[in-house]
């Protein structure tokens, strides 16, 4: 695949695989390519200008192990998915010396998102407005519909939003997907939604919380917002973990318009 990554290293045994430049492409995209090819080994990343060296292991579709200079297993793999200039150098058939992480590859990117927010969330001051004595703290005023879609649209593989009534209509969409028309999706979804609440009442396991389908050509994740359903478009499934944790607080934040 010399036009995606790079071109195809020979010579010298440990520089076989793939390589190519981190200001080019991601660990992220590369560790999916590399995952749905069912390849095994490792890459060999080089930051820079820092000249720090990291492994990641993986085999199987799992991400197996990680180990940075100063970090070792998901921590590792975590702070390496963030290394934005340097290169890296795929190497076929490297095992690591121990499994530390051992998740396949979209739990591992999931769960690296996971800690990183957790991280930032811990160390970066939050500030909080100044409060008068007697004065009244007004929260702040939800925002606009479309601005929440907007930023929906900016998470890396969806096409469109949408948000249907229970009765089939559209009430509201952005951006646009040759996979799926919109207006058909809305009547089918509520009619499928309908179905699907229907059977958790009669199983009393209480109100459905998300849904996903996939098709040849697309896949639809949809949940209830308010007392309307919202759907992402998505061509494939290879990012929907990601897609699933990155929507969840907008998806809590739409349901405050419907």
């Amino acid at each position: 695949m010399p036009g995606l990554y790079g071109p195809m290293i020979t010579g010298d045994p440990d520089d076989r695989g793939l390589r190519g430049n981190l200001s080019l492409t991601t660990i992220t995209d590369l560790l999916q390519f590399l995952a749905a090819s069912a390849e095994s080994g490792a890459i060999k990343i080089l930051r820079l200008p820092e000249n720090e060296e990291g492994m990641i292991y993986f085999g199987k579709g799992e991400v197996l192990s990680a180990k940075s200079p100063e970090r070792c297993g998901l921590e590792s793999f975590a702070d390496m998915l963030n290394w934005k200039k340097g290169s890296f150098n795929f190497l076929p058939g490297i095992t690591p010396p121990e499994t530390d992480i051992g998740l396949s590859v979209q739990h591992a990117i999931l769960e690296a998102i996971v800690l990183q927010e957790n991280h930032t969330n811990r160390f970066t001051p939050h500030s909080a407005p100044k409060i008068e004595e007697g004065s009244t703290y007004m929260e702040q005023e939800p925002r606009e519909s479309t601005a929440v879609m907007n930023d929906l649209l900016e998470i890396s593989g969806i096409d469109a939003v949408v948000v249907v009534g229970r009765d089939g209509f559209v009430i509201e969409s952005a951006g646009s997907s040759a996979r799926v028309n919109i207006d058909e999706l809305g009547a089918s979804l509520a009619h499928a939604v309908n179905g699907i609440e229907e059977m958790g009442s009669e199983l009393n396991v209480n109100q459905y919380q998300d849904m996903f389908i996939e098709y040849g050509r697309a896949v639809i994740m949809c949940k209830p917002v308010g007392d309307a359903i919202a759907a992402i478009v998505t061509p494939d499934a290879s990012k929907l973990g990601i897609i699933r944790h990155k929507t969840k607080k907008l998806f809590q934040e739409l349901g405050m318009s419907f």
